[in-house]
């Protein structure tokens, strides 16, 4: 009876998933100009000049914003750099591979995990790529494994996501600049994919 009495989130949940948004679009636009800048050989198809945001009502019980760009999805490829929005959790970004080029991903992740700017990086170990439970068995901290037991999970799952968590919790949210740490996640995370 309690619960039912708290009617303050449905209050300003409206107000707070538009704001997300607006954060999200723009860092959107912020994206759009690094990637002109960019050393990535984007694989055919991808998609570098409209982000995708997409809206959703129940991830696990909670509700969320996505954004993608660039953004390439196949049967057989995916290349996305994500940021996820995620209601009680966390903002993250996240990028996706798979495909043939998976091996020089893998390398490439082995050649930066001591790098100081990785500390913070996780790398996820669950078959599908759209787990986004941050637990110690969907994820581990891509600095405190070997190299070897980062390409043991890799050829496992067939796929790459290495992600930057943002919790909500945590004491600088609320000033937190979406669009720099965005950018700076890319920065970071693209290197996998540079020549």
């Amino acid at each position: 009876m309690e619960m039912l009495n708290h009617v303050e989130v449905f209050l300003h949940k409206p107000g707070i998933m538009k704001k997300g948004e607006d954060l999200l679009n723009a860092l959107g636009e912020g994206i759009m100009d690094e990637l002109t800048r960019s050393k990535v050989p984007f694989p055919p198809g991808t998609k570098l000049d409209k982000p995708q945001l997409a809206r959703g009502e129940n991830n696990k019980g909670f509700p969320f914003l996505s954004l993608d760009v660039p953004q390439m999805f196949t049967k057989t490829e995916m290349f996305t750099f994500r940021t996820l929005f995620w209601w009680g959790h966390y903002l993250g970004f996240s990028l996706i591979l798979k495909g043939e080029l998976l091996p020089r991903y893998t390398d490439k992740l082995i050649e930066n995990m001591s790098d100081p700017a990785w500390s913070d990086v996780y790398l996820a170990s669950t078959p599908t790529a759209w787990e986004w439970s941050l637990t110690d068995s969907n994820f581990k901290r891509v600095s405190e494994s070997s190299g070897e037991e980062l390409k043991k999970t890799i050829q496992s799952i067939d796929h790459i996501k290495v992600m930057r968590f943002f919790p909500m919790n945590g004491s600088g949210f609320s000033s937190l600049d979406w669009t720099a740490q965005g950018i700076s996640a890319w920065k970071d995370l693209s290197r996998l994919a540079e020549d």
